[in-house]
């Protein structure tokens, strides 16, 4: 894909559409979302919605957010400049944010920013006031991994109708062209109403020196430990390729609920003497994997983007993913990376690559050239004016 396509290219400058929205009355912006960046399953979204806010704060803007309860933290504390406020359960969240708005509790906010983590907020109920929708990708077909029946079913019915009747005035924000086709023929949602705002990379990903690859094979993988990511299938994965390179040394960092049974896993294919799990990483420590691997593995089943894709391209290492909504636009096939169909095509992929050192290097090159085009402040820009839109809709 022409990465050119992956960019709202109308959309004016950071600066340029804090200063739109200030001329609109939008200078407290209040952002409802499921989990916070230091909850324990916290990943690639809460990244996300952490490098927008820090942003919007930098740019001028005022900033709340209202998330979830984290277990043992404070429930108020300052991130960024961004206030936020942490209360409730996984469930009781969903009501207690529109309270909170409604009740002022979040602050005299001017707009409301309801990011979808699979379930929305249902903003059109209670926010009478100009609202953006932030979806990340996607759930249809993972539900049943993601909640209890009950729940799945409810998630699912809310995904597959609720938001199309209810967000058809509401603008509305994803990652990449994909996951915008998706959204719009699975959620039947006019492509039309779709905004693309691909991720960002973060400076301290980018390289300023040449890069020290391991002496030995590597591979590594990384992400929150969920069914959709699928690290399940990578142990299946490294294993095969471990017999045709007994060389080979893999990480797959990261935590949430399905690590324990993927490490159990990994011992009982007497794999620990050579692919280590070493849970949550820092981010010296991700970036130093990222530049030390010869390849990144990402066996998603489901995704918006794929961050560690994009961060290690910038490390100056290249992916192997599942052919996938975002993974489409995240790797530039045969360009920056290879795109496979399953679990085996991604096994002799990765043996073919680590095999063939002047085509991984040249895959490495185009994906840290393409890496530098994704920043976070055209991220944040993209999801303010969509907000700025529904502010000038209104006055209209």
């Amino acid at each position: 894909m022409d990465s050119s396509n992956l960019f709202d290219q109308e959309t004016p400058s950071l600066a340029a559409v804090v200063e739109r929205a200030g001329q609109l009355g939008l200078r407290q912006v209040a952002v409802v979302a499921w989990r916070d960046l230091d909850a324990p399953d916290a990943g690639g979204a809460e990244v996300h919605l952490t490098e927008v806010t820090r942003h919007w704060v930098e740019a001028g803007l005022g900033v709340s957010l209202r998330t979830a309860a984290v277990p043992g933290g404070p429930e108020k504390l300052i991130r960024n400049g961004v206030e936020v406020q942490r209360s409730g359960g996984r469930v009781s969240i969903f009501p207690g944010a529109a309270l909170g708005v409604l009740r002022g509790h979040l602050g005299a906010a001017d707009g409301v920013v309801d990011v979808f983590q699979g379930m929305p907020f249902l903003s059109p109920l209670w926010a009478h006031r100009p609202r953006v929708g932030v979806i990340h990708h996607c759930h249809m077909g993972t539900w049943g991994d993601l909640a209890p029946p009950g729940l799945a079913q409810l998630g699912y019915l809310i995904e597959r109708f609720g938001v199309r009747v209810l967000y058809q005035k509401t603008p509305l924000v994803t990652l990449s062209p994909s996951s915008a086709d998706e959204i719009s023929s699975r959620m039947g949602i006019k492509r039309s109403r779709l905004r693309v705002g691909p991720v960002g990379v973060a400076e301290d990903f980018c390289l300023n020196e040449s890069v020290e690859k391991s002496l030995y094979p590597s591979v590594v993988a990384g992400g929150r430990f969920m069914p959709p990511k699928a690290f399940d299938r990578l142990v299946d994965v490294l294993v095969r390729v471990r017999q045709e390179i007994p060389e080979l040394r893999a990480t797959i960092f990261g935590d949430g609920p399905e690590h324990e049974a993927i490490a159990a896993e990994v011992k009982d294919q007497k794999a620990d003497d050579w692919l280590q799990m070493p849970g949550f990483v820092s981010p010296e420590e991700k970036i130093r994997l990222y530049r030390q691997a010869w390849v990144l593995a990402a066996p998603s089943r489901r995704e918006g983007w794929n961050m560690t894709i994009t961060e290690a391209a910038a490390c100056g290492t290249p992916a192997i993913a599942t052919n996938i909504p975002g993974h489409t636009d995240a790797v530039m096939n045969e360009e920056t990376g290879v795109l496979v169909s399953d679990g085996p095509a991604m096994a002799e992929a990765l043996i073919q690559i680590l095999n063939d050192d002047q085509r991984r290097r040249t895959l490495a090159v185009t994906a840290g050239e393409r890496s530098k085009q994704f920043r976070w402040d055209h991220t944040a820009a993209v999801i303010l004016n969509a907000l700025c839109d529904d502010a000038q809709r209104r006055k209209s």
